[in-house]
């Protein structure tokens, strides 16, 4: 099957598939936002202490707010894992979205910084719950050749979310009192409702159905999600076919079981890779807008700047469809990895200047954003395809959701250190910091390159027994495999047995 082919056949499951995904977009917007405020005037002189002629959130505070909004993502994680797979990806979703329509309350309303800090905590459960949710529905509705591209629409849709809060942020910075951040956070309101009445008609994951024994029901998702001319009977066979095949190898649909036998190894691949995505990929994206003001330009060209990165960041991530087409996820990963590794080096040599040299300042903010243009359309986007394809099929929520949790604790780590790194009143590290993640870019390329197997083109059976035999990362790509006749052996060995 083509990728038109598939387009055209399973056009409807890309259509539920992109409104699943919608979700994200609040993910995007909620963290570019949070960053952002450090930067906002407004928000600086209602909640800042005083520094220099101005005011600065302190870097404890910035630490608290990213740490407390990735604790409520690591919960939401794990929740949605669980619930999932009780209830369906379709009502899950339906009740997180509701959950988050009251809990940006908090943050709006928010007097003073312990209640604006719970506020945030609060609101990133139903967050996290988007973040695993979305990649495994996209992983599990549409067929093997349009894998890629609608996992990869997961990570264009956070992107097109930082890229909606860069437009709204510069607009409101102009507004100096409190409406000026508050309307920032209000925004998130706006798309909840018609995501609501979307989700509500959307098809449930005929894989989790499949899972519960509902074939009946499983097959009719499969009519809503095709254009007729899929057998609906042919393809839930494939997926019990699947899911028996998994049994057969290993049993068992708990978190543990995702650390056992040849599962051990699919978590780890899932984990890391998220791992280096928050580790190496987002610690400064996050605090772009910071970051330009922290490197020396003025607070105006700072979120001008800042609309431009993430219109340079959606473009990246653009380029993602035809990189994995042509390369696959393994050699556009490692050569992305690459070059970012090159760039935070440029980046820590631009920051050696002292801040009064104008040129060196905008050299180190323009590389920032020559970085990320790299990051987006591999080590970013690409995560998304891997971590929804490594996992087995009835492990596939459990192993997005630890994956997930993975990227929230090493992403608390970066959380941590970077508001002190940036920030003037603690390290005062600012474009420098390039060298410290440079260093941990090398250590992470060493385990791609032997650990990260190349997925492009296999079939969830294909690669159930491609991870059942133990093959090496460099081998997955040339391994003969036929899944029915290895099926059968299995079947063989165990009623000799």
């Amino acid at each position: 099957m083509t990728v038109w082919q598939g387009i055209k056949q399973y056009r409807k499951a890309v259509f539920w598939s992109v409104v699943f995904s919608l979700c994200i977009v609040m993910d995007g917007y909620d963290l570019g936002f949070t960053g952002t405020l450090y930067a906002h005037p407004a928000f600086q002189a209602q909640f800042g202490e005083p520094y220099k002629n101005g005011y600065q959130i302190s870097a404890a505070w910035q630490t608290g707010f990213h740490v407390t909004g990735k604790v409520g993502n690591m919960i939401g994680v794990l929740l949605d894992g669980y619930f999932s797979e009780r209830l369906g990806r379709r009502t899950v979703s339906l009740v997180t979205l509701a959950m988050l329509a009251g809990l940006i309350f908090m943050q709006f309303f928010a007097k003073t910084l312990p209640v604006f800090l719970v506020g945030r905590f609060l609101a990133g459960v139903p967050i996290g719950v988007f973040q695993a949710a979305a990649n495994t529905y996209a992983a599990e509705v549409c067929p093997t050749v349009l894998r890629s591209y609608l996992t990869t629409y997961v990570c264009l849709c956070w992107v097109m979310g930082q890229f909606i809060c860069a437009g709204v942020t510069y607009e409101l910075s102009k507004l100096h009192n409190e409406w000026g951040w508050r309307i920032i956070i209000a925004v998130q309101w706006a798309w909840i409702p018609p995501l609501l009445v979307l989700i509500w008609f959307a098809p449930e994951s005929p894989w989790w159905l499949v899972r519960e024994e509902l074939y009946d029901e499983a097959e009719k998702m499969v009519i809503r999600l095709t254009d007729g001319s899929v057998n609906p009977k042919e393809s839930v066979a494939m997926m019990i076919h699947t899911t028996r095949l998994e049994m057969e190898t290993s049993s068992g649909v708990s978190y543990l079981d995702c650390f056992r036998g040849t599962d051990l190894r699919r978590t780890e691949i899932a984990c890391l890779v998220y791992g280096i995505q928050a580790g190496v990929g987002n610690p400064l994206q996050a605090y772009t807008t910071y970051f330009f003001q922290q490197a020396g330009l003025p607070t105006s060209e700072s979120f001008k700047l800042n609309i431009g990165n993430n219109a340079t960041s959606f473009v990246g991530t653009m380029l993602t469809w035809p990189l994995l087409y042509y390369f696959g996820r393994r050699t556009v990963f490692f050569g992305g990895l690459c070059c970012m590794t090159v760039l935070y080096f440029a980046i820590g040599f631009a920051g050696i200047p002292d801040m009064t040299n104008t040129s060196a300042n905008w050299a180190k903010s323009s590389l920032l954003i020559v970085y990320l243009f790299f990051y987006c359309p591999t080590v970013g986007a690409t995560v998304y395809v891997i971590v929804g394809e490594v996992g087995a099929s009835r492990l596939r929520s459990k192993t997005v959701a630890l994956a997930r949790n993975f990227y929230c604790l090493v992403a608390i780590i970066s959380g941590i250190i970077v508001p002190y790194m940036l920030n003037p009143t603690a390290w005062n590290w600012s474009a420098k910091a390039g060298f410290f993640y440079g260093g941990i870019s090398i250590l992470c390329l060493v385990w791609v390159y032997l650990r990260l197997p190349e997925m492009k083109g296999r079939t969830y059976e294909e690669l159930d027994i491609l991870f059942d035999r133990r093959i090496p990362a460099r081998r997955f790509k040339s391994e003969p495999i036929d899944a029915y006749a290895e099926y059968d052996e299995l079947t063989k060995i165990k009623s000799e047995a």
